[in-house]
């Protein structure tokens, strides 16, 4: 049987006491909810004070992590860069082979029953989406290096929690699997930024002239990078 219902993910607040916390911070930690982390001798009135001042900032954030956990449970896959429509379909009371692959256009995954399997749905996602965009992403560097010519060593494609994109001494190109979600242009971006980094390993003045030279007018590209691009993001994608 098909399903196409929206799934129950409860987005909430809590605390967390830690041993190493010198004072109390409070992070988003998409899409389980908000976090407020606080030093373990810290006093329980004084912590709800902190909570208090903080409402409206916590409850924005909230709301917004819960409108994006719509796709937690994806119905279907948009990935601009290959200009690729995968439809998702759940099956209820069937075993879900894995790996999981695109036929005809569709991925088949179970129908989630809880949280538990909503992540586990989530994890066979990521697996897919290692799979095909580790070679997706390697052709477009392999393409925008012959075209810069600036030579690399080696790629790796994989999950990065608050990077797109980087480049070690030995000019290996490490890149965030996820940039196959954002647009061309923004991908180029990202890469000819780290390829520059063979030449320049820093963000001294001669970097940005170099990408200047490489990447004409990439502060407007640096700026959408920075304001909106996370928001392409599913959230099954980053759990």
């Amino acid at each position: 049987m098909i399903s196409s219902e929206k799934p129950e993910f409860t987005v909430k607040l809590w605390c967390r006491k830690s041993q190493k916390a010198h004072s109390i911070s409070i992070r988003t930690l998409p899409p389980y909810g908000v976090e407020i982390v606080i030093p373990a001798n810290t006093n329980d009135n004084f912590v709800k004070k902190i909570i208090g001042q903080n409402q409206a900032y916590i409850n924005q954030k909230l709301s917004e992590i819960k409108k994006r956990n719509i796709d937690i449970k994806p119905l279907a896959i948009f990935l601009p860069v290959t200009n690729e429509h995968i439809k998702i379909v759940y099956l209820k009371s069937t075993s879900i082979h894995t790996p999981i692959e695109v036929v005809d256009g569709t991925l088949t995954l179970n129908e989630p029953t809880g949280m538990e399997s909503l992540i586990d749905n989530s994890k066979l996602l990521q697996v897919w989406l290692q799979k095909i965009a580790t070679p997706v992403l390697k052709n477009i560097l392999d393409t925008t290096a012959q075209k810069l010519n600036i030579p690399y060593n080696k790629i790796k494609v994989g999950p990065r929690k608050s990077i797109w994109g980087s480049c070690s001494y030995k000019q290996n190109i490490n890149l965030n699997r996820n940039l196959i979600f954002l647009k061309s242009d923004l991908i180029e971006y990202v890469i000819t930024h780290e390829l520059c980094h063979v030449f320049e390993m820093n963000h001294s003045p001669s970097f940005w002239s170099l990408l200047n030279e490489m990447f004409p007018n990439y502060r407007k590209i640096k700026d959408q990078l920075r304001s909106n691009a996370s928001s392409s993001i599913p959230s099954w994608a980053i759990v």
